[in-house]
């Protein structure tokens, strides 16, 4: 059965701008919720085929909530959103977004490249202690792990946001750099936690659009057992 737009519930997302589009879904992994979502139009990549179930579930969601985001913006097309390099999904032209997806919540958003320049946004369930913290010297510095004692944030929820954020920023700095980057590329270097806002600055130029120096606002919302993060300029 396809699904209709009273199946697309709220955001996990910081507020966006009235410019900015957003869709989201909660689905589930079976083969029910993949024919429903391929009953609404959306057509898997031959890539895909033989992929595992989690994988074309997911995909689908995503870019179902990305057909909507688009149709938000006043955009007609029904096609679903090919695959590029690296898996960055193709957005048509005069337009720019991004897709997440995780622990049952797909979540795509989508403008008008006229109004911005670079979008990208990321969900991330939050790991124990345990589990994040072999991963700390992959993702951050010293001095990152400092920012988050001084502001007294529990590793395992600091680990998630920093990781979120970086993800984020990859997103929305690939149509500029068109490579992966690596996390200890970027550096935080300063946290606001009244606003829900970060700041990552690159360590290392990546194209010659972006720099050495630049710094990107990153803003973010914790939501149960959840990350969201921003990247929009």
């Amino acid at each position: 059965m396809p699904f209709s737009a009273d199946l697309v519930t709220a955001s996990l997302l910081p507020q966006l701008p009235d410019s900015v589009s957003q869709a989201g879904l909660r689905y589930v992994v079976d083969a029910a919720q993949l024919a429903g979502l391929k009953a609404a139009g959306i057509v898997l990549p031959a890539s895909l085929a033989n992929a595992v179930l989690k994988r074309q579930v997911e995909f689908a969601a995503g870019r179902l909530c990305a057909r909507q985001a688009l149709h938000q913006q006043g955009y007609g097309g029904s096609e679903t959103l090919a695959i590029g390099e690296h898996r960055a999904p193709l957005w048509p032209p005069g337009y720019i977004g991004s897709i997440s997806h995780g622990d049952g919540q797909a979540i795509a958003v989508a403008a008008a490249s006229g109004e911005w320049r670079a979008l990208g946004i990321d969900i991330e369930s939050l790991l124990s202690r345990e589990a994040a913290q072999p991963l700390v010297a992959h993702l951050m510095s010293t001095a990152e792990e400092g920012i988050g004692d001084t502001a007294g944030l529990p590793l395992e929820r600091w680990l998630g946001l920093v990781f979120s954020a970086k993800e984020s920023l990859f997103k929305a700095l690939y149509p500029f750099v068109g490579r992966y980057f690596d996390f200890l590329d970027v550096e935080v270097c300063e946290l606001d936690q009244v606003q829900g806002s970060l700041m990552l600055r690159l360590l290392s130029s990546l194209s010659p659009q972006c720099v050495k120096g630049s710094e990107y606002c990153i803003r973010y919302r914790y939501s149960n057992n959840n990350i969201a993060t921003l990247c929009l300029f």
